[in-house]
Parts: C-alpha cells; structure tokens; sequence
C-alpha cells in the first residue's frame, strides 16, 4: 500500500510562542542548561561524553513546552556562551551538532506549523527524525569537506587522528595478545574513515532519544495540548529514503572523500529506518502475550552488542517496500 505524504490542515491548537515572564526565565535557563551540559565534554571523559548527549534536552523540552521561539533564544545564548568559553569553536559544534538539529526536529514535531497551516500532521515522528538527520547529515558532510579541502585531500585531514586510532589499536591488540590476527594500520585506517559518520549517527540517537524524552516531560507537565503520537503506528519514512540510504551505500564504497560522505549518509539514514524497524516490531507484536517480553530482549541485545541494530534497518527498508503495518491493519479490517 502506498505511504502517503503528510497531509495539510489548519493548525489544531493556539501558539503558544508568545513572550511572557516565564517563558522568558525558561528561556534563559534553557540557554545556560545547554551550555552546561554540553561544556562537560571538555573534561575528556567518557562519562563526559555520555552526559554531552543529553545536550539537545535543554533546548527541546524549552521548544516543545513553550514554544519554538522559546527553543530558538536558548539555543541561541547556549552558542554565545559556548563561543565564549570554551571557544569559539565549541560554539559553531554546539550551533551545527546540537541547536540546528534539535531545533528542526522539534518543529516538525509540533506539526511543522506554516501559515498557520501543519505541513507534518501525519507521520510526524518519522519526518521529526528525519528533519534531524537530514540536518546532522549535511553539517558533518560539510565539515569533512572543508576539513578535506583545507588539509589537500582526506587522508592528510584523517592522519591526526589516524596516529592516536593507531596507537590505541596498537596497545589493545598487544594487552589482548592476539599477536597476527589484526593489522593495526589497516584497523585504524578504517577506524578513522568510518569515524564521521559514525559521529553523525551517534549525534542523530541523542536527538532522537532527547526528543522522545522532552516529549515526555512536555506531556507530563501538561505543556503541549498536541496529542501524544502513537509512535509504532505513524513511524512511517517516505519510500525514497530507502532508495537514497541504498545509493548512499553504494557510493560509501567509492572510498575517499565522496566515501566518505556518502558513509555519513548512509549511517544516519541506516538509522533512521532501523528506527522503522523498530516500529514494524513494536506494531507487529502489539497485544500478543509475549510482546513485552521479546521487545525487552530485543533491546537489550541492542544495547549490549549495537550491531543487531542493522537487522533493524533491513526490517525499516523491506517495510518501505511491503508496507507491513498497512497489511496488517487491512487484515485486521477484513477479519473484523
């Protein structure tokens, strides 16, 4: 059955983006939140890391609950401070990895609202996820690009950090004595070229995780009148992001910077249709005894190994293709 585009219709509930007192106080603590949370990676650790990826959350729980002008000023005094301290380099991270996205994503969430018309009243978690990774997608492109450009070639851009993957690699194979099996040079070699996209990636699960939890929040407090969405049901990408993560795969294996960016792609959009996959399952399984039970497996497998999630993205693009939710649903419809 075909997946239709979102339909249009005239915006549901009242703006809620006008200025007042508190909305401006949540504006300023959404601002200096996200600073703070994303300034934590400047300590190096990996446990500073893992907080850094809940930077995005400041910023749409700000967007989601008051209004995306709200999200739009914090997002815009995170970036100032940033730009401050640290430097003005974190601040152009935060803007491009952190803001953008978050900001995209939120506003297809409330419904990509245009002239006081929704253009993403169907399907809109799917198109929120995809604003985001389309945004995180073309900012790393651009950015290996430049790296590329300015340094005369990819390889002279990626030799830095190929020199530490090197010697990382090198230790790990010595402390695990798995003496011939690895070569290290070729291991952090791949390492490397895979190292933007799978920050890309990476960048587009904590948009996705933090806007699932802001949307929590904002239902919770009651600061959204938009209906919770039934996530399983409407997670439905157009047929063509299928189409493009296949080329994107294709030309990852070009090798050099068109690879390279074609890598990017390929893993933010591979994500996005595991996301699907994810879906179809929970969809699939819905109201039978056991679903509860293979869901929490499934995702703990996923989180302790990562890779199964490809079998998610298999999944996400057979369901492009068959529609396996609308079968089930006209199924459904005849039997009843």
């Amino acid at each position: 059955m075909p997946q239709l585009l979102p339909e249009r219709k005239k915006l549901p509930v009242p703006d809620n983006g006008d200025f007042s007192l508190s909305q401006i106080f949540a504006s300023i603590g959404g601002g200096l939140a996200g600073a703070a949370v994303f300034a934590v990676i400047t300590k190096g650790t990996s446990t500073a890391v893992l907080f850094a990826f809940l930077a995005p959350l400041p910023i749409l729980i700000v967007a989601l609950g008051f209004g995306l002008r709200h999200g739009a000023t914090s997002a815009l005094i995170a970036t100032g401070l940033l730009s401050i301290w640290p430097s003005p380099v974190f601040g152009v991270v935060y803007a491009i990895l952190v803001a953008l996205p978050a900001l995209a994503a939120a506003y297809v969430a409330s419904g990509a609202v245009w002239r006081g018309r929704e253009l993403a009243s169907a399907h809109a978690p799917a198109w929120a996820v995809l604003a985001a990774g389309g945004v995180v997608a073309a900012a790393v492109s651009i950015a290996v690009a430049i790296a590329a450009i300015r340094s005369g070639g990819l390889d002279e851009a990626l030799n830095p950090l190929q020199a530490r993957a090197f010697i990382a690699i090198e230790d790990l194979i010595r402390t695990q004595e798995l003496g011939d099996k690895f070569d290290p040079s070729q291991l952090s070699a791949l390492v490397v070229f895979a190292f933007p996209a799978t920050l890309a990636a990476l960048t587009l699960l904590s948009h996705v995780l933090n806007l699932w939890g802001a949307g929590l929040l904002a239902r919770a407090s009651e600061a959204t009148t938009r209906p919770w969405p039934d996530i399983a049901r409407e997670f439905v990408l157009p047929r063509t992001v299928a189409g493009l993560f296949l080329i994107a795969s294709a030309v990852a294996f070009a090798g050099n910077l068109p690879g390279a960016i074609g890598l990017v792609f390929a893993e933010t959009l591979g994500l996005a249709l595991a996301l699907q996959g994810l879906a179809v399952i929970h969809a699939l399984l819905r109201g039978t005894r056991v679903g509860g039970v293979t869901l929490t497996i499934v995702y703990i497998v996923i989180g302790l190994f990562a890779w199964p999630i490809v079998l998610f993205t298999v999944i996400g693009v057979a369901d492009a293709v068959f529609s396996f939710r609308s079968r089930k649903q006209a199924a459904q419809a005849r039997r009843g």
